[in-house]
């Protein structure tokens, strides 16, 4: 007897395992059918003949309006890393005159104009019939109406620097020369321009400049070298060697450094 009711309840437990995997199975093909279905859904609507299953009346659907707005991203990538690369790419060199570094600027401007009409293109893209009506439910719109008002400052402030500077050579040194006395009105332009700059780029969590603390690395001080910064004509570098301890000051101090500096001089005077 005992054998025969375990005999029973293995055959009771083989029975009920079938069942589940006959309903497992069912389950598995209602999902595959589904998802057959819903490809073949977004595959016609994503072409096909113009003004069909769309309600935007240009034949395309989701998949049509995702693609477009991953390539209008793409070309915004794109836009932005030349931008990048042009910014890193620039390096004055002993022949750089000083109007080239202000055309150098402006052309940055050039390339933040680019950048913000491929961001436009992305926004346009996102857009639906649901969301046209009111911006504020489309998050993609918003985040690029913020980053064209900075782009736009930040254009405007290059732009500015176009003007700067004459045909010299920059970081030129004249020995038995005095200093010549800055343009106001120029120094004013670039100060304006980089300070902007440098509040656009605090306002999204840039790391604020602060003055160097930079000495001359060597046994005496280099006060001959310093003259080359007065404009009196009785204080000018007089040797002949004069202009290359004025360049040693220049090679000590960082870009990073030199802006702060200016940025702090201007402020204090």
């Amino acid at each position: 007897m005992k054998v025969a009711i375990k005999k029973q309840e293995k055959n009771k437990e083989a029975k009920r395992m079938k069942r589940e995997k006959e309903v497992e199975g069912k389950g598995r093909v209602k999902v595959v059918i589904i998802m057959m279905m819903v490809m073949m859904v977004m595959g016609c609507n994503s072409g096909g003949v113009k003004g069909e299953g769309t309600g935007r009346g240009d034949g395309r659907g989701l998949s049509g309006a995702m693609m477009e707005v991953g390539r209008s991203a793409e070309n915004a990538f794109y836009a932005f890393l030349e931008l990048v690369s042009d910014v890193l790419g620039f390096t004055a060199k002993t022949t750089t005159k000083k109007n080239e570094v202000g055309e150098y600027f402006n052309s940055l401007g050039v390339k933040l104009e680019e950048a913000t009409k491929e961001l436009e293109e992305v926004a346009k893209k996102s857009e639906t019939d649901t969301n046209k009506g009111d911006l504020s439910k489309n998050p993609i719109r918003e985040a690029i109406n913020l980053a064209k008002g900075i782009l736009s400052t930040l254009k405007g402030h290059l732009e500015s620097l176009k003007g700067i500077g004459d045909g010299t050579i920059v970081g030129a040194a004249t020995s038995n020369s005095q200093g010549t006395k800055p343009d106001d009105g120029e120094l004013k332009k670039a100060y304006k321009a980089l300070k902007g700059i440098v509040e656009e780029a605090g306002k999204v969590g840039v790391e604020k400049l602060e003055v160097g603390n930079t000495t001359l690395n060597n046994a005496k001080d280099n006060k001959e070298g310093a003259k080359i910064l007065s404009t009196n004509a009785g204080d000018k570098p007089s040797a002949a060697d004069d202009s290359g301890k004025a360049a040693a000051i220049l090679l000590t101090v960082s870009g990073k450094e030199m802006l702060a500096i200016e940025v702090s001089l201007v402020l204090i005077t």
